[in-house]
C-alpha cells in the first residue's frame, strides 16, 4: 500500500478531493466557517503526499525509467545510447540491438501495461517487466514491408553498481524480419 502511495499520485488526489467535497458539502449546510481550517488542513496533506510522491523514486521506478530510456534511445537511433542501458552480460541484446538499428531507422517507440516484478531475495537483484510495445520505422534496405513491430515483451533486468540493466528481452511477434538475427 505504501509503495503505491509513492508511485501513483491518484489515491492521494481522490481521499483530497473526497474529503473536501464531504467538507464542503458540510460547510454548505451548516454555514460555519470555521469548516474552512479543516479543508485547509486537507488540502495541505494532499499537497504534501502529491511532493512527497514524485520525490521519492522507488525500485519499480526505476526499473522502469531503464525500459523507458532504452526504448527512447531505439526511438533516437542512439546505437551507444541503447548500450548504456544493458547489463554487461546481455551480450546477445546488444547484437540484436546493433543488428536491427543497422538495418532500420526508428520513428517511433510506444509501450505501454508495463507489469514490474523485483526480486530483491536474488544476488544481484532482478526485476522482470511485461509490456506491449510497438516500434514504427522504415528498413534502410527496403525489403521489409511493414512500417511497425508490435509485440509483447518481456525483459530481465538485473541491478549492477545500484543502477538497473536490461539483462535479456524476448517478445512473442513471430515476423520474419525479427527472426533473422535470433
Amino acid at each position: 500500500m505504501m509503495t503505491t502511495l509513492l508511485e501513483d499520485p491518484t489515491p492521494i488526489i481522490v481521499f483530497g478531493v473526497l474529503a473536501e467535497a464531504i467538507l464542503a458539502a458540510i460547510l454548505v449546510r451548516t454555514r460555519r466557517g470555521v469548516l474552512l481550517w479543516p479543508m485547509a488542513g486537507v488540502l495541505a496533506v494532499v499537497a504534501i503526499g502529491v511532493i512527497v510522491e514524485r520525490l521519492v523514486v522507488t525500485e519499480r521506478e526505476r526499473v522502469e525509467a531503464a525500459i523507458y530510456g532504452a526504448a527512447r534511445a531505439v526511438e533516437e537511433n542512439d546505437r551507444d545510447g541503447v548500450a548504456t542501458f544493458l547489463a554487461r552480460s546481455a551480450s546477445d541484446v546488444l547484437r540484436r540491438a546493433t543488428y536491427y538499428m543497422g538495418r532500420l531507422k526508428f520513428s517511433s517507440v510506444t509501450l505501454r501495461s508495463m507489469e514490474i516484478t523485483i526480486n530483491e531475495l536474488t544476488s544481484p537483484p532482478t526485476a522482470q517487466a511485461t509490456f506491449f510495445a510497438k516500434a514504427d520505422f522504415t528498413d534502410r534496405q527496403g525489403e521489409y514491408m511493414y512500417p511497425s513491430y508490435p509485440a509483447n515483451f518481456t525483459v530481465e533486468l538485473v541491478r549492477e553498481d545500484g543502477v538497473w540493466k536490461i539483462r535479456s528481452a524476448e517478445d512473442d511477434n513471430l515476423s520474419p524480419l525479427m527472426r533473422d538475427i535470433r
